[in-house]
C-alpha cells in the first residue's frame, strides 16, 4: 500500500474484536482519505459485523499480516496499520478506543487520551 501525506488521524484501540486481529492488546492504525492510498500487489478481505456499521479487514495472502480496513462509518477513509510504515518513530496514537477493554497492565501516557468505548 503506497500513501501520499500526514494520515489525518492516528489511534489505537483495545476493544476484543481488534485484540483478536492484532494477536495482541490492541491495534494501532493511521487513517487516510482514500483518494491518497493505492494499493499494489495482493490482498484478501474479511468483513464483519460491528456497532458502527460493517468492518472490513485487508490482509496480505502471503504472509496473513493485517494491511488495511475499510469502516462503513467512515466513507472513503482507509485505516492502515502503523506497522506496515516500519517506522519506529510513527506517530504516536492520539486516543485509545475501547480503553474500558484494555489489558489491565497497559498504562498509557498522558498524551494519549482514554475513551472507554467508540
Amino acid at each position: 500500500m503506497t500513501v501520499s501525506g500526514a494520515p489525518a488521524w492516528v489511534h489505537a484501540c483495545s476493544c476484543l474484536e481488534c485484540q483478536r486481529r492484532s494477536g495482541s492488546a490492541f491495534s494501532y492504525s493511521a487513517f487516510f482519505p482514500e483518494s491518497t492510498t493505492s494499493v499494489e500487489g495482493e490482498y484478501r478481505s474479511w468483513r464483519r459485523a460491528s456497532p458502527g456499521g460493517w468492518h472490513e479487514s485487508s490482509f496480505c495472502p502471503t504472509c496473513g499480516s493485517w494491511i488495511f480496513s475499510r469502516l462503513e462509518a467512515l466513507p472513503n477513509i482507509v485505516g492502515i496499520s502503523a506497522g506496515c510504515f516500519a517506522d519506529p518513530a510513527f506517530e504516536r496514537p492520539a486516543k485509545l478506543y475501547w480503553s474500558s477493554q484494555r489489558h489491565r497492565w497497559l498504562s498509557l501516557p498522558k498524551e494519549i487520551e482514554a475513551i472507554d468505548s467508540q
